[in-house]
Formats: structure tokens, sequence, C-alpha cells
């Protein structure tokens, strides 16, 4: 088990993870869409809007800021400098009662956070061998959703008399800071790949911000991105509106929702190691399919519970199920996209991931959008369009190959 020793840098890592799905888990998906629309007044078209724009700001930029990362400083400076403008932002969420303003500060913070990640993903390859990348990604994503537990507890305290939407933006906040300032201190990757002649370089980088799209050296990389589009799409969306699912067409009461997350998050756990695992032994494109199929079955489970009008308790074995699956397609990509990326690349290619992720967001929230607002299908219309969109990606990836299958 040498394979599997983890330096500090390592355990520091895979830390970071848990402040960044808090925000996500906590902000995104929980109390801040809650607190826009039932006490601010807001509708959730203004908060799908500002996702978009956000989104579209993030694949703008993204590609270009990966391949400045690569020629200037660490990548843990990014991450640190960025995580704590996301907390700035936070912060400022519950001091003004312009809906227009809130709405920026949002937008900014899922920016700011995005690239943040950019940097963070791509500090796998520094923290990690080829030997024991999957175990530490797993690691990651498993302790990522281990603090989720701070979210269903502010979420307990919320529901009591003494609880506050803004006091949990301001925790929130505080956890993502204590996150990133000991990811700071205790990683020592460093950029052992800084270009020469940063000046030219960086000319070129801004005057051709799309040349990813054309560089042959990304073909491989284009290709595997277009699958996880797809796959990306569906979970994404899905995480994202799931709660809503719940409550307005499965029947769930709102109160019961933060210990549905619990139980999600009890086995996403260790999934996320078994995941790992399975991509060290297995391989990282088997576990993926693997994952997918998963997704596959676990989202056609909630779509029949209201279709079939269900026992609303299999909603505990449906979130159980899909907890497991939580961590799998983060742990098996990345590796896939290590195998294809050079190491003068590294952060563009991340970049790339970043645009290919925050992509699918967009378009699975715009499928949602578009079932709910113009069809008589809604939700469960919208839920098994994300069915279809998770086959489309095992038929892409079934027929792509690895490296390593070359052999």
């Amino acid at each position: 088990m040498k394979k599997y020793n983890l330096s500090l840098s390592a355990i520091s890592w895979i830390s970071f993870d848990a402040g960044s799905t808090v925000f996500y888990s906590g902000i995104t998906g929980y109390f801040f869409p809650i607190w826009l629309v039932s006490i601010k007044g807001a509708s959730d078209s203004d908060f799908a809007l500002t996702i978009t724009i956000a989104t579209a700001i993030t694949l703008l930029f993204g590609p270009t800021l990966g391949r400045i990362m690569d020629i200037y400083f660490t990548k843990r400076y990014f991450v640190f400098g960025f995580t704590l403008i996301t907390c700035l932002f936070i912060l400022f969420y519950g001091l003004f009662s312009n809906i227009f303003v809130i709405l920026l500060l949002f937008a900014c913070s899922l920016v700011f956070l995005n690239f943040a990640e950019i940097a963070y993903n791509s500090m796998l390859i520094d923290v990690s061998t080829e030997q024991n990348r999957g175990i530490v990604g797993g690691l990651g994503i498993g302790v990522g959703y281990a603090g989720s537990f701070f979210v269903v507890i502010i979420g307990l305290f919320i529901n009591s008399q003494y609880g506050t939407y803004e006091l949990a933006f301001l925790i929130i906040s505080f956890i993502l800071a204590l996150f990133a300032i000991q990811l700071f201190f205790f990683t020592s990757s460093s950029n052992s790949n800084l270009i020469s002649s940063t000046t030219d370089k960086l000319r070129g980088i801004i005057t051709n911000p799309v040349r990813y799209l054309f560089d042959d050296k990304f073909t491989q990389i284009r290709k595997f991105l277009f699958v996880k589009f797809w796959y990306m799409s569906a979970i994404n969306a899905g995480i994202t509106f799931i709660a809503l699912f719940a409550v307005e067409t499965v029947g769930i009461p709102a109160n019961k929702i933060p210990w549905f997350l619990f139980v999600g998050i009890i086995f996403s756990i260790p999934g996320a190691l078994f995941w790992g695992i399975f991509t060290d032994k297995l391989g990282a494109r088997r576990c993926l399919i693997f994952v997918i199929s998963c997704w596959i079955l676990g989202f056609l489970g909630i779509v029949l519970i209201p279709i079939f009008n269900l026992d609303q308790n299999i909603w505990w074995i449906v979130i159980s199920f899909t907890g497991l699956l939580l961590g799998g397609v983060w742990v098996a990509d990345r590796p896939i996209l290590i195998q294809y990326s050079d190491d003068n690349d590294i952060n563009e290619a991340f970049g790339l991931y970043n645009v290919a992720g925050r992509a699918a967001y967009l378009f699975g929230s715009f499928l949602w959008w578009i079932f709910t607002a113009f069809t008589p299908y809604g939700q469960i219309g919208a839920l098994s369009s994300l069915v279809i969109c998770l086959i489309i990606a095992l038929i892409l990836l079934v027929p792509f190959k690895m490296l390593s299958d070359a052999n």
C-alpha cells in the first residue's frame, strides 16, 4: 500500500474540496436561491439568468486564464486569491436589498470560484503520482462531500427561530476562507514549467485566446470534453434542481431537504473512495462508463416516483444510490484529461475542462428551463431530457480510447 502514502500537500489539496463543496451545495444549491425567491422576492428566472451570465464569463475567459497560470506564479496563489475574492462577495450578499446588486454579487462570487477551481484541479498533477492519482482525487471528492455536513448543520440552524440566511452566508464565507488559507500554507506546488519569454507568450495568448479550438495538440482533449459536456449537462442540472423536483413534483416537505442532503452525503464519502480505487485498479475510462450507466439508472428511478405515484419513502433509496455516484465522474475524468495534457499546458487544459463543465451547466439549466416553462411535461420532462444527455455521453465514451489502451 506504499503507493497510497499521502504528502502534506496532497492532504491540504484534498481538504480544500470541502470548502468549495460548501459553496456549491450551500450557496448555489440551497440557501441563496431559497433566500432570493422567498425572502427577496426575485424569481427563478432571475437566478437562472445570473447563472447563465456567470457561466458565459467563465466560458470566455477560463482557457485564457488557465494559460496565464501556466506562465506566472504558482497555482496555489491563484486558488488562494480567487477564493478570498469569492468570500468577500459572499459577505456582501446580505448587505443590500436591491435584487440587481445581490445577483451581481452572486455572479461575481461564482465566477471567481470557478477561476480558482481551474488552478485547483490542475494542482492534482503536483500532489499525486500516476499510481495514486485516482485515490487522491477520490479522497478529494469524499472529503469535499464531507464538507456538506456543514451545510446540513447550517440548514437545521436556519430552520430554527435563531437562524437567518444572512448568517448562513457569513458562516460559509468564513469556512471557505479557512480552507483557502490552509491550502496556501500547506501545499508546496511550484510552477516548475515556468515559460521563458513570458511577455511574448502572454501577448500570444491575449491576441489568440481561442487557439485551443483548432490546435492539433488538443484534438483528443476536445473529443473527451465533448463527452464531458453531455454527462455534466445532466449531472450539474440534476444536482441543482433535484431539491425543487423533490418538493414541487414528488411532494416532499421542504423541511425534510436537509435530512435528504445528510443521507446523500453519508453515501457520497465512501462512494468517492470506491471510485478512486476503481480508477486506479481498472482504469479511468472503465470507471467513467460504469458511473454514467449508474447515473442513468438513478435518474430513471427518480422520474418513476411521480409517474407511478410511488411511495415517497423510495426517495431515501434513490438519494442513497445517487449519493454513491456523486464523486465518480470527477474522480475518473481528471486523470483522463491529465493523460492527454502536456506538462507545459496543464492549466490551459484544465481551463478547457472548466469550460466544458460550465457550458454543460448552462445547457442543462437551459433544458430544464425550456421544459418547465414552455412544455406540458414540466419537471418530469426536464429530468427525462437529462437522461437522454447521459445516454448520448455513454454512446460517445464507449469507443473513446485512452493512451493506455494502445497496447
